[in-house]
């Protein structure tokens, strides 16, 4: 499956363990990486840390828009003078529409972990190459549910999501954009990572449980939400190697301009996923990134 990646790659954990889901399994091919959001340069950086200390420096990595960092940069520690001196990476939005342009239409999946600033400047920038993608999957919004008060627990009430609230415009305008939008909102993403499952991660003999392990040390003290990780961005990438993960109900979402995301009449512009099997997103990433020996 040829795959574009946007991530905001360095604040939330749940980006990093997403990465090396995504990237540990041979279902993908990833043709481009984007980082975005905030200081979205040094997200640039980071990411291309992971890729080379992961095996994976050949993936092209380019970079979106920054923008006002509201989640923070809990990783930033993490990157190592050889990879700060690195040139410029080159501009998100030309180089999604080119490799859109250089592939088959409907061939490639658009996968996104942030706010939506990149996505939204690649729709504007061309928009009628954007429709050659095949579908976007992404995690972003709160449709009945909110964000509970610890990890993988939900409130009943929707609540302002970080993506969907980094840039509403951008997401009203992928729902607009005539593409395939399959979303995965709160409703379907509190999913914390059990502990004897993220120490299996760590221990595991393979090229992410080290970078891993040494993301976790950065963002543990410094999380806001405690020290249990909650896979948000985790699920998109469990859903597409297991469609078990969630069952999408076609459904029209307005966004508000504070980015709050609601259901309303009218013909649907996405299927979103209300619920989620937590075990099989576990079980996805166990053995993907864990595999037993």
């Amino acid at each position: 499956m040829p795959v574009i990646v946007d991530s905001d790659f360095g604040g939330d954990i749940d980006d990093a363990f997403a990465m090396a889901l995504l990237l540990s399994s041979p279902q993908f091919k990833p043709v481009l990486i984007s980082a975005s959001s905030g200081d979205a340069v040094l997200r640039g950086k980071l990411l291309k840390q992971f890729l080379v200390r992961t095996g994976h420096a050949g993936i092209p990595l380019v970079v979106g828009p920054s923008t006002p960092d509201r989640s923070g940069m809990s990783q930033a520690d993490w990157l190592a003078a050889s990879t700060t001196a690195q040139a410029p990476l080159p501009e998100a939005a030309p180089a999604i529409i080119a490799t859109l342009k250089a592939a088959p239409a409907g061939s490639v999946t658009l996968i996104a972990l942030g706010p939506l600033t990149t996505i939204g400047a690649a729709i504007q920038y061309d928009p009628a190459a954007f429709k050659r993608l095949k579908r976007v999957v992404l995690m972003s919004g709160s449709i009945y549910k909110g964000y509970g008060p610890t990890a993988g627990t939900t409130k009943d009430t929707p609540s302002k999501e970080t993506n969907a609230a980094g840039d509403p415009a951008a997401l009203r305008a992928l729902l607009a954009s005539g593409v395939r939008v399959e979303l995965l909102p709160l409703d379907a993403t509190e999913v914390a990572l059990p502990a004897e499952l993220q120490a299996r991660l760590f221990a595991a003999d393979t090229v992410y449980a080290t970078p891993l392990r040494e993301l976790y040390g950065l963002w543990a003290p410094r999380s806001p939400w405690g020290t249990v990780p909650t896979l948000f961005d985790v699920v998109p990438v469990a859903r597409l190697l297991d469609a078990a993960v969630c069952t999408p109900k076609p459904l029209r979402i307005a966004v508000d301009d504070d980015g709050m995301t609601r259901p309303v009449a009218g013909t649907p512009n996405a299927g979103v996923c209300l619920d989620v099997d937590r075990a099989r997103v576990l079980d996805v990433l166990a053995r993907h990134v864990a595999p037993a020996p």
